[in-house]
C-alpha cells in the first residue's frame, strides 16, 4: 500500500507539517536543557506534561501540533517517564532510550508486517514521496529503531551523562536521519517496467 499524496504535500516541510516538526525540535531541546540543569527524571516528567498539554491544545484548538503520531508519541513518553521513575538511577535512566527504542521498534515492525496501516501511514506523511510502501516503510523504521537502540546502549554504557546527553540530543538525530535517507531507497515502490 502506497502513501497517498505525500509528494503533493511536500513531506516534512509542507505547510501542515512545519508546526509539528518545529514542536518536535523544541521539545527535544527542552528535554536537553531541563536534563542539563536539573536531572533526567525531571526532564522525563516535563516531557510527559508537555506532550499531554500539546494533545489537549490540539483537541481544543483543532490546530495540528503533534503530526500524525500523537497517540503513539504520548504512549512512548509515558513509558519513558515510567521507566525514569521505576529505574531511578542515572545509568539506568540513560538506558531507557534503549528500552523505549526496542519497544517502539517492535510496534513499527508489527505495524509493518500488517501493512503499515497505523504507524507507517502516519509517519509516511512526513516524507516527500507519494510512492512509499507504508508496510515496508514501517519495517525499515523499526529496523532503524533497533540500530538506534543499540547505539544508545553503547553511548549510555561508555559515555559520561553529559556526553550521553549531548549525543542523545544532537548526534543521535543526524545518525537516524542518515539511516532514514538510506532506508527510503527500500521503502519506495519500484516503478513498473
Amino acid at each position: 500500500m502506497a502513501a497517498q499524496g505525500a509528494e503533493a504535500n511536500g513531506g516534512v516541510f509542507a505547510r501542515h507539517n512545519r508546526l509539528p516538526f518545529a514542536i518536535d525540535i523544541i521539545t527535544g531541546l527542552l528535554f536537553y536543557f531541563v536534563a542539563k540543569f536539573t536531572d533526567l527524571q525531571t526532564a522525563a516528567i516535563v516531557g510527559v506534561v508537555v506532550g499531554f498539554a500539546l494533545v489537549l491544545f490540539q483537541r481544543i484548538t483543532k490546530i495540528d501540533v503533534t503530526g500524525g503520531l500523537a497517540l503513539f508519541g504520548i504512549m512512548m513518553l509515558c513509558i519513558s517517564a515510567g521507566l525514569a521513575f521505576w529505574l531511578n538511577d542515572d545509568e539506568w535512566i540513560k538506558q531507557r532510550g534503549t528500552i523505549t527504542g526496542l519497544i517502539a521498534a517492535s510496534f513499527f515492525i508489527i505495524d509493518g508486517v500488517r501493512g503499515g496501516p497505523y504507524i507507517g501511514k502516519g509517519l509516511a506523511r512526513y516524507m516527500p514521496y507519494s510512492d512509499i510502501d507504508v508496510g515496508r516503510f514501517a519495517i525499515i523504521m523499526g529496523t532503524i529503531g533497533l540500530i538506534m537502540a543499540a547505539l544508545n546502549y553503547g553511548a549510555a554504557k561508555f559515555l559520561s551523562t553529559d556526553n550521553w546527553l549531548f549525543y542523545k540530543t544532537f548526534v543521535d538525530n543526524f545518525i537516524s536521519v542518515g539511516l532514514v535517507f538510506f532506508g527510503m531507497r527500500f521503502a519506495r515502490l519500484k516503478p513498473a517496467i
